[in-house]
């Protein structure tokens, strides 16, 4: 593993008011794996690191439909750079998620045309070089693997949303946030683990498994402090921020990091590589809270 680059909006035109989202680069060394990619600067930034690194073609995780996780990738499409993508496609499992709903009131046309709405995003990529986590479970590289959500949850989270009898929340996430991909990285002897918007509960078996996390949702605060609590003891824990979200009020404004290691993208690229691990340094951007 070479580095993990988390883009920052920091140096982008208006990045105090508009919500850029996010955009991590996996550089394993010899495959280049883009986790989000937000908006379509970030994919500029994305291309320009692929030509100064001789990547031609990447690999893509789309953590899930919202817009400031998708927006860039049109972008990667139009100049040829991904060989596939990878995200949840829901259509497959519509028989599933009538069963979990199971009241009698929806049917499959009724379900997929729900999907095709509410994950308007991902329905844009139908004919892509796309596919389905779960149908395609195997690791992208033997560093980077994707662990969540379980499938279980993401089939009962969807069903509660499309139902829709019991509003559109799930562990204190919208369902679409809550269910987020989630992907393991091995750095040498170390594991980090990027997790979009999740909820904490979709994670909290397995985040004192990792050196390194990032925290969800741009650093809510919420979530944050749930993990922080969870690892209360492994005080040499790395924590990464990735708020770019200008002044959408949806970032790590209130986020008290005292104590801790948080790198955050409002103060530049964040990039890790495995010294970052070893010492209190960071190549780019600035450490909060120790």
């Amino acid at each position: 593993m070479k580095e993990i680059l988390i883009l920052s909006s920091k140096s982008y035109e208006n990045a105090e008011t508009v919500n850029y989202g996010d955009c991590i680069l996996i550089n394993t060394g010899s495959e280049l794996i883009i986790y989000d990619c937000g908006h379509e600067q970030h994919a500029i930034e994305t291309i320009n690191y692929m030509k100064k690194n001789g990547f031609h073609k990447a690999k893509l995780i789309l953590s899930h439909n919202d817009s400031d996780h998708f927006d860039g990738i049109h972008k990667l499409l139009e100049q040829d750079k991904l060989s596939v993508i990878k995200t949840t496609l829901l259509l497959k499992y519509k028989d599933k998620i009538l069963e979990a709903i199971d009241d009698g009131r929806k049917s499959k046309d009724s379900i997929t045309k729900q999907i095709l709405e509410l994950y308007n995003n991902i329905a844009e990529l139908s004919g892509k070089p796309i596919e389905d986590i779960y149908e395609y479970p195997e690791a992208l590289c033997p560093e980077v693997e994707i662990v969540g959500p379980d499938f279980n949850y993401m089939i009962d989270t969807v069903a509660k949303r499309l139902d829709g009898r019991e509003g559109d929340t799930q562990d204190g996430e919208t369902a679409v946030n809550a269910t987020s991909i989630q992907v393991k990285i091995k750095f040498g002897s170390h594991n980090l683990l990027l997790c979009g918007d999740c909820s904490f509960a979709s994670i909290a078996d397995k985040i004192r498994d990792y050196d390194a996390v990032q925290l969800p949702h741009h650093g809510k605060t919420k979530q944050a402090d749930a993990i922080f609590q969870k690892k209360h003891d492994q005080i040499s824990s790395l924590y990464m921020v990735s708020d770019n979200t200008g002044n959408s009020n949806g970032g790590s404004d209130n986020l008290d990091t005292t104590g801790y290691r948080v790198y955050n993208t409002k103060n530049g690229n964040i990039n890790i590589n495995i010294l970052t691990f070893n010492s209190s340094s960071i190549k780019t951007g600035k450490v909060l809270g120790v």
